[in-house]
């Protein structure tokens, strides 16, 4: 406008005033150009980039963890808008982002074509200033945002369902090229665009391939698996109780397990869904948390009563007082701790709805416990891999009886069981 009053003025976008973007900017390490913990410094209108081709002016943060930063971008040639994640300059956030750009290549190289839609697309990588960077497509919001902006309500069943698939479909096409994602939750699952439920999954940067498991601690706490917890190698499974987290907080509007430390989100799944079976708790990581006992109805010739030995869950005082621990009783977000409870006695989507389509809402509640049970059986052996999940009358929309079950019970685990590998077919 101002342009149009005075034409000798000229306007450019380089020449307005640099914000600092990153939180902390106070320079420190670097030659100047990180700050304390090795991010680099970011300002508006900086430019992230040396070759031709690969110059990338800096417009917005969009985010920041403890991997690095988050920027929206504009490629200076294409004039694309662009997410840009700017890694720290450490060793090992260097070495994990490394292995996440080589896992998006494996995937678009690997994965059956039908299913990439479902995974973020790797368009460029490069360093500027000992910091590698990884462009990708600028998406819309993530499944937390979109629970956080419906005041953290659950979403209509039919909105959950088309989540749910999607998700499934994106995991069976990890579980085929055995891939495991390690850090599925609300926030690494994006719309594609703002008007249209689409979704993409991202931040591979924890993710492995099944039979070279890098790390012993991983997911995020509300979505951590049992086997993780208790230290029981694990398989693709981890992923299918993630889902089953994401989608049970998708219609209820909060975690199902938000456990305060692992203790309590361990203690939170037993008062769902009962103990662990006895093989889960040989591991050395156990120990932490379960009490071994001698099986008093044990019987050496006959035994039908689960072993020799039982374990219990230690009290959150049994376990405050071995490791010198001030640990509290939790919150609870909902009134009852079954899962059956939970979802039944959940706020109907509407005010005064009619007989029948309070009928009709909790038959299909009844479905979807159905479902969340077997995608969420604490025995990663017993779990449903994805491809038995999409058969499910909850994502079909078959008519629900109120019985079912996979049409192969097949469960593959590398799982080990008193040192043997387990694979059941």
């Amino acid at each position: 406008s101002y342009s149009m009053c005075v034409p000798e003025y000229d306007y450019q976008k380089s020449k307005n005033p640099r914000r600092a973007l990153t939180k902390n900017s106070k320079p420190c390490h670097n030659g100047g150009y990180d700050n304390e913990v090795y991010d680099y410094i970011l300002y508006v209108n900086d430019i992230l980039g040396t070759e031709e081709n690969k110059k990338y002016l800096v417009l917005d943060i969009l985010g920041q963890g403890t991997f690095g930063q988050v920027v929206k971008c504009q490629n200076l040639k294409t004039q694309e808008i662009v997410a840009v994640k700017v890694i720290k300059a450490r060793q090992e956030c260097l070495q994990q982002s490394i292995a996440e750009g080589n896992v998006l290549e494996y995937i678009d190289k690997k994965v059956d074509p039908k299913y990439k839609k479902y995974f973020i697309d790797l368009k460029d990588k490069f360093m500027h200033k000992y910091h590698l960077c990884l462009v990708f497509k600028l998406l819309s919001s993530n499944l937390y945002e979109i629970i956080k902006q419906n005041h953290h309500h659950g979403l209509c069943i039919k909105l959950v369902r088309n989540f749910a698939a999607q998700i499934l479909e994106a995991l069976c096409a990890l579980k085929e090229i055995k891939i495991i994602h390690c850090d599925l939750k609300p926030e690494n699952i994006l719309l594609a665009k703002l008007n249209k439920p689409d979704l993409k999954v991202i931040d591979f940067g924890s993710a492995c391939e099944e039979h070279q498991l890098l790390y012993s601690y991983v997911q995020s706490r509300f979505y951590r698996s049992p086997e993780v917890i208790l230290g029981v190698d694990y398989s693709t499974s981890v992923d299918m109780w993630s889902f089953g987290c994401i989608v049970a907080e998708l219609f209820l509007g909060l975690p199902l397990l938000p456990g305060t430390s692992e203790y309590e989100q361990l203690a939170r799944m037993v008062q769902t869904f009962g103990m662990p079976p006895s093989w889960m708790m040989v591991e050395k990581k156990a120990s932490n948390y379960v009490v071994k006992q001698d099986n008093p109805s044990y019987d050496y010739f006959n035994d039908k009563s689960g072993g020799r030995y039982s374990y219990r869950l230690k009290t959150l005082d049994e376990f405050n007082r071995e490791f010198n621990l001030h640990e509290s009783p939790a919150k609870q977000y909902f009134c009852d701790t079954k899962l059956d409870k939970i979802v039944m006695i959940y706020r109907l989507p509407k005010k005064n709805m009619p007989r029948d389509a309070v009928d009709r809402e909790m038959h299909e509640r009844s479905c979807l416990v159905h479902f969340l049970k077997g995608v969420l059986n604490i025995s990663p052996l017993e779990r449903w891999t994805p491809q038995e999940a999409l058969q499910h009358p909850f994502i079909t929309e078959e008519p629900w009886t109120g019985h079912w079950a996979p049409p192969t019970a097949r469960f593959s685990s590398d799982i080990r069981r008193g040192g043997r590998s387990l694979s059941l077919v």
